[in-house]
């Protein structure tokens, strides 16, 4: 009896594993049967495609580089033959004279930008070897690019120079006037004499002045307005005095004025002009105080040289 009852316990062992094996099987067939097929192998044929061109990719950029590679290393070549034929070419000086009433402008090498007045004129390199230096006559406004290794100088009469590193001001050296000024626009400028270890800094809306004579350096505030409006084409006067207004349009105009008579010298003019002519000018100024304005033509000499023209400026007296 006892025979009979282990047999039929392994019996029953045996079904239970096989009833776990056929629903294990039942639970794989179901999850096959739930596999969408065609999807699957229409993703497996996109994974195919996109690595096979990621593979011709490889090879086309590898061939492409391979052929631009000469190419490459002969600009690169030719650019440095070039950048050091450059380099040990001489420098040259350009000279640039602005044409009377007119502003000119040029741009340095540097891509510092300088503006001409009337008559004035520049001299300066075709390209900056380090430092970088102009030499100027009359006046010129200058907006230096900015560079904190080279310093930038404006080499003027007198042994006066001007100098810094990226800021706008303008510069007057007019062989004629009794000082040379400089006035600071933005940033910062040194105006020094090297002979008399003169030097002084300014601040923006300041203006330092040479005195030629009592060979020394005084700064004050200036009107930046107008002492740069010449820049943008203007003639300003703000109550100034006729003997000024005739020697700033006898530069603008390269015209000869002459004050005659003492009466004339006390008159003043607040004005601003920009496109009109000297003989305007001139007519608004009859208008707005008791004078006349003579204007005498070139005349030609014996040389076929001509005369500078000429204006007389007398007190009017009415009838």
């Amino acid at each position: 009896m006892k025979e009979r009852d282990t047999d039929l316990s392994e019996m029953q062992e045996f079904e239970s594993e096989d009833m776990e094996s056929v629903f294990a099987l039942s639970d794989r067939l179901m999850a096959q049967k739930k596999i969408d097929v065609d999807r699957n192998w229409v993703e497996l044929h996109k994974r195919i495609r996109n690595d096979r061109w990621k593979i011709r990719l490889g090879k086309f950029v590898r061939t492409a580089a391979a052929i631009l590679l000469l190419p490459a290393l002969i600009l690169s070549a030719y650019l440095y033959y070039r950048l050091e034929q450059v380099k040990l070419a001489p420098i040259e000086q350009i000279e640039l004279t602005a044409a009377y009433g007119v502003v000119s402008k040029v741009v340095l090498s540097d891509g510092s930008e300088v503006w001409l007045n009337s008559g004035s004129k520049l001299v300066y390199p075709n390209r900056f070897n380090g430092k970088r230096q102009v030499y100027l006559s009359s006046e010129a406004y200058f907006k230096v690019e900015s560079d904190a290794s080279n310093r930038f100088d404006v080499q003027t009469s007198e042994g006066v120079t001007v100098s810094a590193y990226g800021t706008e001001f303008n510069v007057q050296s007019y062989e004629e006037e009794p000082a040379i000024k400089a006035t600071l626009a933005k940033g910062q400028i040194c105006v020094q004499q090297d002979d008399l270890k003169l030097s002084r800094y300014l601040k923006p809306g300041e203006q330092a002045v040479f005195a030629k004579n009592e060979k020394n350096i005084t700064l004050h505030s200036t009107n930046l307005s107008m002492e740069t409006a010449w820049k943008d084409g203007k003639i300003v006067f703000r109550r100034t005095p006729m003997d000024e207004v005739a020697k700033r349009l006898s530069r603008h105009f390269n015209v000869d004025i002459q004050l005659q008579g003492k009466e004339v010298f006390g008159y003043s003019y607040s004005a601003t002009f920009t496109t009109e002519t000297l003989a305007e000018i001139l007519s608004l100024l009859e208008k707005s105080a008791p004078i006349r304005c003579e204007i005498i033509e070139p005349e030609q000499h014996g040389d076929y040289a001509f005369s500078k023209k000429k204006v007389l400026i007398h007190p009017y007296y009415p009838q």
